[in-house]
């Protein structure tokens, strides 16, 4: 009998502090939870390309890129994937490897795409703002701030973390204070947030 995969068997899985090792071992139990029907039963709600996704994760986090890269593309290619939820993932994976040209590739297919999940375009803009691809970062972040603008009912905070993401890339690139730095630090005191460092 298969055993079932509960949302707290995959939360303990997923916080849990892990070295380089233990995120080897957490992406090896992630992926045979992904692909091993007979053995594993998935609980309502708990996805193979979520579980993938994560495994991915924690393979790039362990340094192990070409894996992570190909559990990755496996997580994108699952039959219950969403669109371009692995974009951000493949992308950081792609810049870790230094294919920085096939990160740009995959980022434009999501931008080209129409998909309006801001979401999906700051885990990309965040990519490139970790592998210190700062003008391609910004570009990013002001891609999700219009996304989000695009809805006439948006979050506030949901602006302010596009907002905060331009905010720190153009800081770190030198680029003097503009409009959108000035609402960003006047955003940020108003939520009662603390200043960015």
């Amino acid at each position: 009998m298969a055993q079932l995969i509960t949302e707290a068997e995959l939360d303990e899985v997923e916080l849990r502090v892990a070295d380089g090792r233990g995120h080897v071992e957490r992406a090896d139990l992630l992926e045979r939870w992904a692909t091993d029907a007979a053995a594993y039963e998935l609980d309502d709600g708990i996805r193979r390309a979520h579980l993938l996704l994560v495994a991915a994760e924690h393979l790039e986090m362990a340094g192990e890129l070409e894996r992570a890269l190909a559990v990755a593309r496996r997580a994108a290619e699952a039959s219950d994937a969403e669109p371009y939820e692995a974009t951000g993932t493949l992308v950081s994976t792609m810049l870790a490897l230094g294919r920085g040209d096939d990160a740009v590739a995959e980022a434009d297919a999501l931008r080209g795409s129409g998909n309006g999940d801001w979401w999906r375009h700051l885990h990309v803009a965040e990519a490139f703002e970790l592998a210190d691809e700062l003008e391609l970062a910004e570009r990013w972040f002001v891609i999700t701030l219009r996304i989000i603008e695009r809805d006439p009912e948006h979050d506030v905070a949901d602006r302010l973390i596009a907002l905060s993401g331009r905010f720190r890339v153009r800081r770190d690139a030198g680029k003097p204070e503009d409009v959108l730095d000035a609402e960003t630090t006047q955003l940020r005191e108003l939520l009662g947030y603390e200043p960015i460092r």
